[in-house]
């Protein structure tokens, strides 16, 4: 089972926070949380930074998710189900509003 595909419901990044918090919680207490959401090609995009509690339940995340470190904090890219409207239309890659 891939997790981070149980991550591509969500509309927006309340919900995206809400599911991060239930899907890591098995791994350890979330210490901090950023989320930054982007539009790429058309797709709005949530870049998430993450901390857990301990380094060593950060690496058991990291294995599961398939992803890494920036920075010191977990990083990965999620893709928000959310379609662009033509009043968003603008550059390829931008800052999306929350």
């Amino acid at each position: 089972m891939n997790t981070l595909e149980q991550l591509k419901g969500c509309q927006d990044v309340k919900t995206l926070k809400s599911t991060l918090r239930r899907l890591c919680g098995r791994f350890g207490q979330i210490e901090t949380m950023d989320v930054l959401t982007s539009m790429h090609e058309g797709t709005k995009q949530a870049i998430c930074f993450l901390r857990l509690d301990s380094p060593a339940k950060e690496e058991v995340l990291m294995k599961t998710l398939g992803v890494g470190r920036f920075g010191g904090e977990i990083i990965f890219v999620v893709d928000l189900d959310v379609s662009e409207t033509s009043e968003n239309s603008g550059p390829s890659s931008r800052w999306a509003e929350i």
